[in-house]
């Protein structure tokens, strides 16, 4: 049985084929039934690829000022009320499709489809989303065992999609303005994602990517390595894969490159023994899946946070009196250690100094009164 529960859900049709003319959608008159058995599988199949490997998200929130369209402001009406009824939600799923078709009107290139508008509640919280749905062709046999057409609806892929989750939102709106720039309530799914993130579809709905960076630099880190950690087969292989992703990240600051889960993935898949057929693909994309979740929120891309990544790469401390910064990789519990901790004594010894921090300090004690 599907673990969410929907509070509202229609399908409106975007009537256009590609480099041709748009033509009239056709809107639905009222709601579907939410307590159909086929409309929870439909909702719940096109919820359930959220953050999937070939249908990972974008994190930001909506555009405000010009550019962002009427969506995100009857989007905010809605939810002023914690109930709202029937013609509050179909309003403003026609608001939505009045910006689609303005904006793929003016698209030679965009295609329409079915439109899914659905509020819902999970164990995580409450969500909003809406998919765009495309049809497939496939066969299927008769009674008589003869093959024939079959036109259904594509189920394995979202083509593009944008979801709000009402408990971030709530969370965003209390943050103070400084705050907010870390904070997300708003996914979606474009096909333009790896370069632009900015198809016709999150355009229309004034979607926009948000900066984020050093919360996804962190989790990225944290979690990606977690992942190793909790899995048997994968633990082993621990600190070399977290060694390499701090390398790349490093690199991808250095140059100023946005991190891409599709490279994180090809530097895991490296770490990942071969066993059963097909456990590679298995586990790189469940931690791509982890990562690209709704709990974790890392983008499909985005900038690295130098002073996320710092966190990671260094160990600083400040006390009163002096400061402390050095390369995790530089220390070590033997004397051979460059950074050498005494765990017996509760010292640490830095060797091999450069000959310029050796004057300074001779320097220094020089011209010091005799104590």
């Amino acid at each position: 049985m599907p673990d969410i529960i929907i509070n509202k859900v229609v399908i409106h049709e975007l009537v256009k084929e590609q480099h041709q003319p748009i033509q009239p959608s056709n809107l639905r008159a009222a709601v579907l039934d939410p307590t159909n058995g086929i409309v929870l599988k439909l909702v719940d199949g096109i919820t359930s690829l959220y953050g999937t490997r070939n249908n990972s998200a974008h994190y930001g929130t909506f555009r405000t000022g010009d550019g962002s369209g009427a969506f995100p402001g009857s989007f905010s009406t809605y939810t002023e009320s914690a109930t709202p009824d029937d013609a509050q939600f179909m309003a403003l799923t026609r608001v939505a499709m009045d910006e689609l078709y303005r904006k793929a009107e003016s698209s030679q290139a965009s295609s329409g489809g079915y439109i899914l508008f659905a509020d819902y509640s999970s164990a995580q919280s409450r969500f909003f989303i809406i998919a765009m749905i495309k049809q497939k062709e496939g066969i299927r046999l008769s009674e008589g065992l003869e093959p024939e057409e079959l036109t259904e609806l594509d189920m394995n892929r979202l083509y593009q999609a944008a979801r709000v989750n009402f408990g971030k939102l709530s969370a965003y709106l209390a943050a103070p303005e400084a705050d907010r720039q870390e904070l997300s309530y708003l996914s979606f799914v474009s096909p333009n994602a790896g370069k632009t993130a900015a198809g016709y579809f999150v355009t229309a709905l004034g979607c926009a990517p948000g900066a984020a960076s050093a919360r996804a630099t962190d989790t990225l880190v944290k979690e990606s390595t977690a992942f190793f950690r909790n899995n048997d087969a994968l633990n082993p292989f621990r600190k070399r894969f977290k060694d390499n992703l701090l390398a790349y990240l490093s690199r991808k600051e250095e140059v100023g490159e946005s991190v891409k889960l599709s490279e994180v993935e090809e530097i895991a898949r490296q770490f990942m023994p071969a066993g059963e057929p097909g456990q590679v693909d298995e586990m790189a994309c469940a931690l791509i899946s982890h990562l690209n979740s709704e709990e974790h929120a890392v983008p499909v891309e985005f900038p690295v946070n130098k002073a996320a990544l710092k966190k990671h790469t260094h160990i600083i401390y400040s006390a009163d009196n002096w400061d402390l910064k050095f390369e995790r990789h530089a220390l070590g519990v033997t004397d051979a250690a460059q950074i050498y901790y005494d765990r017996e004594n509760n010292r640490i010894t830095i060797k091999d100094l450069p000959d310029s921090l050796i004057e300074k300090i001779c320097e220094e004690l020089e011209n010091r009164p005799e104590e």
